[in-house]
Formats: C-alpha cells, structure tokens, sequence
C-alpha cells in the first residue's frame, strides 16, 4: 500500500474546474503498473461516493483516472 501511495504522490494530475457545475475534477495519470492502475480505480469509486468538498470553496471533488 506504502508504495502505491508514493507511485500516486509522484505522478502527474490534472486538474479541472467546472464552477456551473461545481465541481473539481483531480484526473490521475496512469501509472506504468497495471495493478496500480486498478487499486486506483477503487480508491477513486470509494472517495467519489464521500462527494467531499475542497477545502474552502464549494466545489465537489472528482476523482477520475486517465484522460477521460
């Protein structure tokens, strides 16, 4: 888990306001191990369902992996 974690931390993301819809979307890059790309796709589904806000705004997070 350690290293998924740091693999997450060191990879790129994009990120993506949408202020009509209220929204921030944090798209992570995928990673070289396939694996991890699946660990993330859970841990993604997992947060989206808490629809946390950004701290400080009230924008609702997304998690999203890859580039759609």
């Amino acid at each position: 888990m350690r290293s998924l974690l740091r693999a997450i931390y060191c990879s790129e993301a994009d990120l993506i306001t949408d202020h009509e819809q209220g929204t921030l979307t944090i798209r992570l890059h995928h990673l070289a191990n396939r694996s991890y790309d699946e660990a993330i796709l859970k841990l993604c589904n997992e947060l989206n369902t808490t629809e946390t806000q950004f701290p400080r705004t009230n924008l609702r997070m997304i998690f999203k992996l890859g580039s759609k």
